[in-house]
């Protein structure tokens, strides 16, 4: 390719200057300048460009031919020249000015040899020697803490230090920079001591008072007589004990020089004005009063008080109790009203809008483009040789670059099989230093092979990304989901009414939690209560109890256990009976239920419940029937739901996965144990559409996808979606929607309306519809022929035990077992103990006979 472009520039200049000598040069006796070719391309082009246009069109050419066959372009040529013209200026300026390119060296010079800007010198110094010291020196990090907490030492230490490392300069300027830092450390401990004063007797008061007016002389006469002191210190360091002065003495200077001054500044004022001080204060008797009548005064009080205490102290008991009973309640109600609990029940301003806006979520600054295309086409060169060292021969078709990962799309040489490169897949990724590399073995509508490599720095797809992307705002059901972003970077939207059930499985951590949470949001932000409910069922009671009290809910979120089964229950009942409703109109799915309700209200005709009789209400006539909305099940933890009630709840989610798609009821299941006896064959024959996070084996990405792949992602969202009616997984990042984002559209929608509760969820009684095929109600069991029997021995042998029930009576172990479960039923024996024994509640029958 290189040496095509060189040869077809060489020809155009060939061309060009043979057409541009046959014009502008004379010819050479009867031969033309430019030859044959000048004179075929002269002939040519004159007859319809003219000679000026002939000659602008050559150059052009010329020019590009130039710039095929060197690769030179010519915007460097040009800014070569400027460079060099610029240059010839500069120097030219320079020498006719005298070379002025000495002006730096001396300042530098003379910046380094000034001896008189001391202080800035010394802050020179210190960046040079004190990182030296952090490095090397072990008390360094105490000589920091000290300097943050007294502001005297940071002043005095520099001196210390300089002194030992600086031999000459220093020791000549240590005593004029000592008797300013001594000015300016002295003007500060003044008002502590003052403070000190007023709190220590009433002499120190009133000399403290009295030295108010003379305060500027006093701290010249300390600072007289502790300038000496210092300089004396600081003179010898060097010559006698230069290492162990420095690390002691700043250290215990400023404590000795504060009691330094206490002693010395309270005798000077107390013995010279003591006289003067109190001659002045006389005057004042209102003072003098309490102080000499002191000891008498005190003790008449104190007789009243002890009266007083005595006489009126069950008063003073009531009062106290009442006191005590107002602080407790007051402390409840401010620990109720603790701004970083959840409230309950919050006064939120209604908003204006119909639907939440974009504005409560967190919008991400703008970003840089991260795509670096050098970078690209090196790694997809380090792939080919990578596989060439093994053998395979593939070349890189097509690179797409996503947020998370980048797609290499290979096209395999003739007879190499994929799985070849699947086998290789933990090799490639050690040869190219990544993480996990994974091999899409088919591309849909595409003859290649994929291989999916993570980028080096990972961008974060947030939800108000995904939630204003176009897809979504064009998609009109309610039911509608965002998932993330794909390779690509285009949003994945999926409508719930079409998966219609949701299989999401993942390990902890892996983002699973997060993907329910943003499936939620993607509902509320496009449906309203009356188009779409919830039911949630939260084992852990973390991760759904945030959406309790929005209206969508069609009762609290479920905790317990018993209460998911019977919600599955009336999600069964509920399915039977919107079954019966459509079969009544006609229609076949809810939408055209709805649909028909419409049409006949607004036809004036409105439809009253087919399947309503005189004693389901106190209605005189039935119910006209209203909209009926989608049902969305969502159970954060399945495998907890599995574990506790067992086997029915399994059959209940068949029950609905298998019949509740056209009833409009949904199933999103989560669970971060994908196993079999979890995800069972039932399940998954049912719930075609499945989201898997990063697993741990391969085991369990074939137990959810039925295919591997989910155990080489990436985790924190990074997910494989497999659409419903397909076999080709997505490589989707999943959205990340923040804590703040998630209470933002809760306290939304709470400001909007209050949930209106269905207890018959958890708490009603299911009716005959809500059972399962062959499934009888509680208390219809039929009892064993030998119940009466067994009934008897027990009461009079006063033993419960299964064991003597089968040795009794002759019979199985199972349904031994199952009469005394009857007899535990109807109140006879008890359940059974921490020993397994079952104690007998029944009354003898000689005791009934008395």
């Amino acid at each position: 390719m290189l040496w095509g472009t060189r040869l077809l520039g060489l020809t155009v200049i060939i061309l060009t200057s043979c057409g541009l000598a046959d014009i502008n040069f004379d010819d050479i006796w009867y031969f033309s300048s430019g030859g044959v070719i000048g004179d075929v391309l002269t002939s040519l082009a004159l007859p319809t460009l003219n000679i000026l246009g002939t000659t602008l069109v050559f150059l052009f050419l010329w020019g590009a031919g130039f710039t095929l066959l060197t690769g030179i372009s010519w915007l460097s040529i040009v800014d070569w020249l400027g460079e060099k013209a610029i240059q010839l200026m500069t120097h030219l300026v320079n020498k006719v000015r005298g070379r002025q390119d000495e002006v730096l060296e001396a300042e530098l010079n003379q910046y380094e040899q000034d001896p008189e800007p001391v202080i800035e010198k010394r802050q020179e110094q210190e960046p040079v020697v004190v990182p030296s010291e952090r490095r090397f020196n072990i008390h360094m990090p105490e000589t920091a803490t000290a300097a943050t907490v007294e502001p005297e030492p940071s002043v005095v230490e520099p001196v210390y230090h300089s002194q030992p490392e600086v031999v000459e300069e220093p020791q000549a300027i240590a005593p004029v920079m000592t008797e300013q830092y001594q000015a300016q450390t002295f003007e500060q401990p003044a008002p502590v001591e003052r403070t000190k004063q007023l709190g220590a007797t009433i002499e120190e008061l009133e000399n403290a008072a009295r030295s108010a007016d003379d305060f500027a002389p006093s701290e010249e006469l300390h600072m007289s007589q502790q300038v000496p002191p210092q300089v004396a210190m600081t003179q010898p360091e060097p010559v006698v004990e230069p290492s162990v002065m420095p690390s002691e003495q700043p250290a215990d200077l400023p404590w000795h020089n504060d009691i330094a001054e206490e002693e010395v500044v309270q005798p000077s004022i107390t013995h010279t004005e003591l006289e003067q001080i109190s001659a002045e204060i006389t005057p004042d008797e209102e003072y003098q009063e309490p102080t000499i009548s002191s000891f008498d005064v005190v003790e008449e009080p104190q007789v009243e008080v002890e009266e007083i205490d005595q006489s009126n102290q069950i008063e003073d008991q009531d009062a106290a109790a009442l006191h005590n009973m107002v602080e407790e309640a007051k402390a409840k109600v401010v620990a109720q009203q603790n701004p970083f609990l959840v409230q309950q029940e919050t006064n939120l301003p209604k908003p204006a809008e119909p639907m939440p806006t974009l504005e409560l979520l967190y919008h991400p600054e703008k970003r840089e483009n991260f795509i670096d295309r050098e970078a690209l086409e090196n790694i997809a060169r380090l792939v080919e040789a990578k596989l060439a060292d093994y053998k395979i021969q593939a070349t890189v078709v097509d690179i797409f670059p996503g947020p998370v990962i980048t797609r290499f799309e290979l096209d395999l040489a003739p007879g190499v099989k994929v799985s070849r490169i699947s086998g290789l897949s933990m090799d490639l990724a050690r040869s190219l230093s990544a993480m996990a590399v994974r091999v899409v073995e088919v591309i849909p509508g595409k003859p290649y092979v994929g291989l999916e490599l993570p980028n080096m720095s990972r961008q974060t797809v947030f939800f108000s990304d995904v939630v204003g992307s176009q897809q979504f705002i064009e998609a009109k059901s309610p039911t509608t989901v965002v998932l993330g972003q794909d390779i690509a970077g285009e949003a994945v939207v999926a409508d719930l009414s079409k998966m219609p059930h949701v299989l999401v499985a993942g390990t902890t951590g892996s983002g699973k939690s997060v993907g329910v949470n943003v499936m939620i949001l993607s509902m509320l932000y496009k449906a309203t209560p009356e188009d779409v409910r919830f039911i949630m069922i939260d084992p852990k009671m973390l991760e759904l109890s945030v959406y309790e009290g929005i209206p969508h809910l069609l009762s609290e979120v479920v905790t317990d256990m018993k209460d998911a089964s019977n919600a599955l229950r009336w999600c069964v009942g509920e399915m039977e009976r919107r079954y019966k409703l459509m079969s009544a109109l006609g229609v076949r799915n809810i939408k055209g239920f709805n649909d028909k309700l419409k049409m006949a209200a607004e036809a004036g005709h409105p439809i009253h419940d087919p399947l309503w009789q005189p004693g389901d209400s106190m209605d005189e006539q039935a119910p006209l029937l209203e909209k009926l909305p989608y049902i969305v099940v969502i159970v954060d933890e399945f495998a907890d739901l599995m574990m506790v009630v067992g086997k029915k709840v399994e059959e209940l989610i068949a029950r609905l996965a298998q019949k509740a798609r056209a009833a409009g009821i949904h199933l999103i299941l989560a669970t971060q144990r994908p196993s079999v006896d979890v995800i069972t064959g039932l399940i998954k024959a049912n719930i075609p559409t499945r989201v898997a996070f990063t697993v741990s084996t391969k085991t369990d990405s074939r137990t959810i996808l039925d295919q591997g792949g989910a155990e080489s992602l990436l985790g924190m969202g990074d997910m494989l979606y497999l659409p419903p009616g397909s076999s080709h997984t997505v490589r989707v990042h999943g959205a990340f929607a923040s804590d703040d984002d998630v209470h933002a559209v809760v306290n939304n929608w709470k400001a909007r309306g209050k949930p209106n509760y269905i207890e018959e969820i958890t708490n009603g009684d299911q009716g005959p519809e809500g059972l399962l095929p062959g499934e009888k109600p509680e208390g219809d069991e039929d009892m064993d022929p030998l119940f009466d029997q067994v009934v008897e021995h027990v009461v009079q042998s006063r033993r419960g035990s299964v064991s003597g029930v089968q040795r009794r009576f002759k019979i199985g172990y199972n349904r031994a077992a199952r009469i005394v479960e009857q007899l535990e039923a109807q109140g006879i024996v008890s359940a059974p103990g921490h020993n397994g024994n079952r104690e007998v509640l029944a009354p003898a029958p000689g005791r009934e006979m008395n």
